[in-house]
Order: structure tokens, then sequence, then C-alpha cells
């Protein structure tokens, strides 16, 4: 008998499917769309390479620096298209430019979210951004073994159960290997968020088919939700904004989210990376213009410095890591399941319940003082001249 990860505790990370040499085990979406482990007990021949595949069931020893270095970064080629300071393109650069293969995630043309692998600076633009949905890794780890042993450099980018189960498949270190973990609020399943499209589509009848989705700006730092239709960005706010108001309120995450084993320092990966968000307003004061992204990186590992040592057109700046912990809590603490999260999920998957019906019934949208000023300079396109003179005031 198989023992995988409970569906409460099961992250989808993929580890036991890449290891099945049998083809008994396969990701299939449950009730909620979430991808979960289905074994074929018909070919299953119990060998336990699933079982010891598993980060949840067999976890990997982590040797990782309890007190990581703190850094600022950003990368000069990267920052003014990226959604924060262009830290993971600065790494997928050295990586590529070692004759590496970079793999992160890219929607393809249904706007399914998959793991790939990009061996081209051109194919990195996919990889870019901030994605808020749980991607598919595929046979990415069998085609990442395959890659280290003949001797290829690289790097891997993902949430930490996933770099976690990467390593659990591996079962070695490897010195071509870079890991970058993200930090992690927690993942919706692909299934919602398609199901949110074919109601935004819904809501803008005649203006073209959806054909892409921006989560965040990349031409400067902070959220503001963009959909592609017919070839046009159009920016998106209030009650057709529900999948990104559920997502911060973390009202649409898998059930293991909001029990992660991996949201804790010492973190999986060689490196973490995020926004550093509240730089320079708790503590020492930073300096430099944040206006268009500040990425933070956690060093991890002696590994991890190399590589951080290596990278080239960046700027960095050591910071502590108490600065970065204050408004970054998923460094070490997972989200709390908003009390509506099953009814949440269940609306937006059922084809008859509208956007606005959605926002209003489960509180989503941001009807505070705040949120509610925020939004209106934002559609009155002054937010960033507010940013901007808050920078030059700072």
């Amino acid at each position: 008998m198989v023992n995988l990860a409970s569906k409460n505790n099961c992250t989808g990370c993929g580890a036991c499917v890449n290891s099945c040499a049998h083809g008994a085990l396969i990701m299939a979406a449950d009730n909620e769309g979430f991808l979960m482990p289905i074994v074929d007990t018909g070919k299953c021949v119990e060998c336990g390479l699933c079982e010891k595949s598993c980060p949840i069931v067999s976890a990997v020893e982590n040797k990782n620096m309890e007190q990581p270095k703190t850094l600022a970064v950003w990368s000069l080629p990267d920052r003014a298209k990226s959604s924060s300071g262009g830290a993971f393109s600065a790494y997928a650069r050295m990586v590529l430019k070692r004759g590496g293969v970079v793999f992160g995630v890219a929607f393809d043309g249904d706007m399914r979210l998959r793991h790939i692998g990009v061996e081209t600076l051109e194919g990195l633009d996919a990889l870019r951004g901030s994605k808020y949905v749980q991607s598919d890794v595929g046979d990415s780890y069998i085609r990442i073994r395959s890659l280290l042993r003949a001797g290829r450099h690289v790097l891997f980018c993902g949430t930490p159960c996933q770099v976690a189960g990467l390593k659990s498949f591996l079962r070695k270190d490897y010195e071509n290997l870079l890991t970058l973990d993200l930090v992690c609020h927690g993942v919706p399943s692909g299934a919602v968020f398609r199901a949110y499209l074919r109601k935004l589509s819904t809501r803008f009848a005649g203006m073209g088919k959806i054909t892409g989705f921006e989560f965040r700006r990349r031409d400067s730092w902070g959220f503001s939700p963009t959909v592609s239709l017919g070839g046009k960005l159009t920016k998106i706010y209030g009650k057709d904004n529900a999948y990104m108001n559920a997502f911060d309120k973390n009202a649409v995450f898998r059930r293991s989210c909001y029990d992660c084993p991996f949201a804790k320092i010492p973190r999986v990966g060689d490196c973490t990376i995020a926004d550093f968000w509240g730089i320079g307003r708790h503590g020492v004061p930073f300096r430099h213009s944040i206006q268009k992204g500040v990425s933070l990186v956690l060093v991890n590992n002696s590994k991890g410095n190399e590589f951080t040592n290596a990278l080239e057109d960046v700027f960095i700046e050591e910071r502590t890591l108490g600065e970065a912990l204050i408004e970054n809590h998923n460094i070490t603490c997972p989200s709390k399941k908003y009390p509506h999260r099953d009814a949440v999920i269940a609306a937006f998957l059922d084809k008859d319940v509208r956007l606005d019906v959605i926002s209003r019934r489960y509180g989503l949208a941001d009807r505070s003082l705040k949120g509610v000023v925020k939004e209106l300079a934002d559609r009155l396109h002054v937010l960033d001249c507010v940013k901007l003179i808050y920078n030059k005031m700072r």
C-alpha cells in the first residue's frame, strides 16, 4: 500500500509522479481543481520510490542557514520589465551565460500555468512576472536530473514546496543546480483561475478573447492587474478584480498552504526571492529610488552565496533580516485560512455565479478608505505621481 501525503497535506509538487518509472502515478485535479497524485494499483509494484520522493512523507534534512544574508537587489537590464527588482532575471542571465537551462513558469495557449525550461534570453520573457496560480511541474524534475547528470547548469525557481519536491526527487545535491524558492502566500488552483477568466470573458463580451493576464505591473512597483482582450491590455478594478481580492484574503489557496511546513527559516532554496516590501521604513533608511521595485534576496547557503557573488549588472545592498521579516510575514509563517474559503472556491467554479455576487457575498473587495482612495488614484492615473513624490521625500 502506497503511503503518500494526505489530501490536506499534499502540496501537489509532483515529485512522486516524476519518480515513478512504472507509470503508476498521474496528477489529476480534485473537486477544487488542485492537482493530486492518483495511483494505478494495477501498475504499482510498491517499490517505495514515490514515498521516498515525497517532501512531506520523507523530508530531506535542511542544512541551510538560520541567519541568511539579507540583500536588496535589482537587475539593471531587467528591473523595468519585471514585477519587482528582477532578481530572478539576474540569476537566470548568469546561468544562461554558463550554457545552462532555466526552469520557471509560463502560461500556455490555454492559460494553463506550467513549468518550462528555457535556454535563451528571449525565452526568459515568458518566465518573468508574478503569477498567482499553482503551476504544473510536469516532468520537469526528470528533465532537470538528466541535464545535471550531463554537466549542464540548471536554475529552478518555484514555490518552496516545489523546490523541496525537486530536492527530494534528486536525493543528492548538485553543484551545478541553483534553486530559488519564492516567498509564497499560498497557491490557488488553475481551475479556479480559468473559471475566473471565463467569468471575465462574459463581462467583457464583444471585446475579444482573453489571451493574457498580468497580475502585477512591470513598469512600476505594485499591483494593478490587467487582462489582454483582443490584443489590448485593459486594467481591471472592483468586482472584476475578484480573483486577486480573494487571493489577498487567503480565500482560494490549497489546503496544505495554511499549514505549510516550508514557510520558515531555514528556507529550502539556495536563495529565497521576494519583493522587499517596507524597505527603508523600518530602521536604516534606504537612499535609493524604489519606484520600479526592489527584490529581496535571502542567501541561504554557501552555494547561494557563490552564485550571488557572480551576478553581473546588478545593484546589491546588504540589509537586515529583521527588516525583511516585518512586511514579509510568509517568510516565517503560513497564511491564515479565510473563514469562507470553501464557499469562495465553489462560487468561482460555479459557472452561474457572477463576479459581483462573489465579491459582495464574501466581502472580497477592499472598501476601506485607503483601498477606495488607492483604486481611485490608479483609475485617474495619479498613483504613480503620488509614489514618485513620496519617493523623493524619503
